[in-house]
């Protein structure tokens, strides 16, 4: 969440930060760097007040990620340091950023080791792979003299051996290639000689061919005109004898064609046979091979299946001990509450409980965990560490200042009241002589109104709480007022059955609507569209804000009484609760019921939801608060009993971190905490030791290791011993 609130280019120096704060020992346990705020500066290649800016947001109230903690200033000089080693197992990100930099470290160490060797003529330069891998490091890792010196002080020697690699390695390469051209060069001339003496040779024997055929032609000439006579002589023997010997040829050919068709019929008959071999050869070596390939998968899907059986098992295994875990986080919160006694001891169990509910992924919104916290935190400040007294009666209504560390309180004593979060002090706004019934708070925090039991409604302005104006129309008893968007306008509705809309600039109204029965509750969608009405006949009226037109009935149960009603902050959802104690969520759109949350055993005085909408709180007159998660309402709900007798009152503050609820009980305005990981702060700071061996196995087990629960911080006196 921290990490997400930065700039990109503050998270570089997040980063850059982190890795200079850790350092991965040699059991793979991050160990903390304590380091200046301007070495910090330098290795990440920034400004101080860059760094500063990161580290305030990781240190700042709520989280103590860093130290030193806040307020304390930030300046050159200043050692910055993890709060605790617990940040390095849990944090995932901060995981991966430690072992980049441990394997930044290893090839550091690696390079400056192979510089001191090369310059004692011990080893040679790096070649691929090394330089290779050396050169993508230096190229991702830009490392510093700042930097470099936290590990081998030797870093100019380690850069120049790094690029004296690599200058040898390129000049390597470059000589290849000339010596490759060179060759290339000498065989192409060498080609180009030979064939233009082959062109020469050629052309001489061309020319020697053709005097060599003129001088036979003139022979040939000679002994032609010799021979005519002859031929004249014999040619008609010769015709005889051709004639002959033609018949022979003839004869010769016949069988020799005979003989060559038995030949190549015998050919084609041996080729058909031996491709009938072959194909059937084929067929055998690819049925092998089918089931070879058939044996494999088969071994191959036996194979996965035990890897799968395997991980199945073990993923048992540990959602099996998870459970357990939690299991025992449970007990030892619910044992927590039992122990009155031994201070330390209920707080080490309370806290050890929320920490295996963390470790082992237990709801965040652990009903035990949260109760055993909250019930040590009260042991060990008092019972009146989160308590705001003022009133002389029951507080019947709170609102937030939504853009201050303020809030309003109005109560049966007749007093509106401006408190102080931090100081717990209160101013008198007015104090009437009737009970005030209902505060609100216009969404820009300019406007507040009280209605009262018989005055009307009181309009304040909140820059200037003097003499409230008064808005009054006959019906006085004003049980719920609501503003709408815009802060101009705003609701009222009462004993009399009528809703009316103010003008708040003006003062004039105009009646919106008349139920006919008692309005105890009216709420305005977030939108400004919808306003939905509960009533003593025990119906919840939807009406448009726009036309005034009354749309549907969502619920009609006549007797029995809605009592609180509001919107989810997107609209989606109205709740409601009434006399018997019931609390329902709707869906709005559909006026579906989709939860009826049980465990109240009395009527519901108030009921809202978060301003992030992550939880819904119900206040009753069985002098309990339910808080409810909304994204799951099935889970089992916090119930807080620190008010005494009927509550009336409930706010969360603009935050959603805590809830203030106000009682019958005059004392009894308690701001509490809707989160457990908001308790855990400062418990070990309260404590002077651990849990003792004999401790941690009667509430944890002999067989889960024993940890210290605290850590060895420096408030801790006590270390655990055997035999207590």
């Amino acid at each position: 969440e921290a990490f997400e609130e930065l700039t990109p280019k503050e998270k570089g120096v997040c980063e850059s930060m982190f890795k200079t704060l850790t350092e991965k020992g040699g059991d793979n346990i991050g160990i903390r760097q304590p380091t200046r705020l301007e070495v910090v500066a330098e290795i990440a290649r920034a400004e101080n007040d860059d760094v500063s800016r990161v580290v305030e947001v990781f240190r700042k109230a709520g989280r103590s990620f860093l130290t030193p903690a806040s307020p304390q200033k930030l300046e050159e000089g200043t050692v910055v340091d993890i709060s605790h080693e617990s940040i390095m197992r849990i944090w995932d990100r901060l995981k991966i950023w430690v072992e980049e930099e441990a394997q930044a470290v290893q090839m550091y160490s690696r390079l400056s080791e192979a510089s001191a060797l090369y310059q004692t003529g011990k080893t040679g330069l790096w070649r691929p792979p090394d330089l290779q891998l050396a050169l993508n490091w230096r190229k991702k890792q830009q490392p510093s003299l700042t930097w470099a010196t936290r590990y081998n002080p030797a870093f100019e020697r380690a850069v120049v051996f790094l690029e004296t690699s690599e200058k040898e390695f390129i000049a390597e390469e470059q000589n290849k290639i000339r010596l490759q051209k060179r060759a290339l060069r000498r065989t192409r001339t060498f080609a180009m000689v030979l064939g233009t003496a082959a062109i020469i040779s050629i052309g001489l024997m061309l020319w020697s061919f053709v005097l060599r055929e003129q001088a036979v032609a003139a022979t040939e000439e000679a002994v032609y005109q010799a021979a005519v006579a002859d031929t004249a002589k014999t040619e008609a023997q010769y015709q005889a004898d051709v004639a002959a010997a033609q018949r022979d040829t003839a004869q010769i050919q016949t069988e020799i064609a005979t003989y060559e068709r038995l030949v190549a019929d015998t050919a084609r008959d041996e080729a058909t046979r031996q491709q009938g071999l072959a194909i059937r050869e084929a067929q055998r070596a690819q049925d092998s091979a089918d089931a070879a390939q058939r044996q494999r998968n088969i071994a191959f899907q036996q194979q996965r299946i035990a890897e799968e059986q395997r991980g199945l098992a073990e993923e048992a295994s540990a959602d099996a001990n998870s459970r357990r875990m939690l299991s025992i986080a449970q007990s030892m919160s619910v044992k927590s509450l039992q122990v009155d006694n031994d201070t330390s001891l209920k707080a080490l169990l309370a806290y050890q409980a929320y920490l295996f509910n963390e470790e082992y992924q237990g709801p965040a919104h652990n009903a035990d965990v949260y109760g055993g916290l909250y019930e040590a935190l009260k042991f060990q400040k008092g019972n009146d560490h989160n308590v705001f007294t003022g009133h002389n009666d029951a507080v019947r209504s709170l609102v937030f200042d939504p853009g201050g560390n303020t809030f309003y309180s109005a109560g049966g004593d007749g007093k509106v009241l401006k408190w102080d979060v931090e100081s717990k002090t209160s101013t008198l706004v007015i104090e009437n002589q009737l009970v005030n019934r209902v505060l609100d708070i216009s969404s820009d925090g300019t406007w507040l109104a009280c209605g009262t039991d018989g005055l009307g409604i009181q309009l304040f302005r909140t820059d200037n709480l003097g003499k409230p104006r008064i808005l009054d129309r006959n019906d006085s008893r004003i049980r719920t007022v609501d503003f709408l968007p815009g802060n101009e306008r705003m609701l009222s509705g009462g004993m009399e059955g009528i809703i009316t809309m103010w003008d708040l600039q003006s003062g004039r109204n105009e009646t919106f609507a008349e139920t006919g029965s008692p309005v105890d509750i009216l709420v305005v969608s977030p939108d400004g569209s919808r306003m939905a009405a509960g009533t003593r006949d025990g119906r919840i009226i939807v009406y448009n804000v726009g036309t005034k037109e009354q749309l549907y009935i969502m619920s009609e149960d006549p007797g029995n009484s809605i009592l609180a009603l509001d919107f989810s902050p997107d609209g989606k959802y109205l709740a409601s609760g009434d006399r018997p104690g019931n609390v329902i969520v709707w869906d709005f759109k559909t006026s579906n019921e989709l939860y009826s949350l049980r465990g109240h055993t009395a009527r519901i005085n108030q009921l809202r939801f978060s301003p992030n909408g992550g939880f819904m709180a119900t206040s009753s007159n069985d002098g309990s608060v339910r808080i409810w998660e909304t994204e799951d309402y099935n889970n089992q709900p916090i119930v807080l009993t620190a008010n005494e007798g009927f509550i009336f009152s409930v706010a969360f503050s603009p935050d959603s971190k805590s809830i203030l609820t106000g009682s019958l009980d005059e004392d009894r305005l308690v701001m509490s905490p809707t989160h457990a990981v908001d308790m855990v702060d400062d418990i070990c700071g309260m404590l002077d030791r651990n849990l003792s061996t004999v401790e941690w196995n009667a509430y944890v087990g002999e067989d889960v290791e024993y940890r210290e629960t605290c850590g060895e911080s420096p408030s801790i006196g006590v270390k655990p011993v055997n035999d207590k």
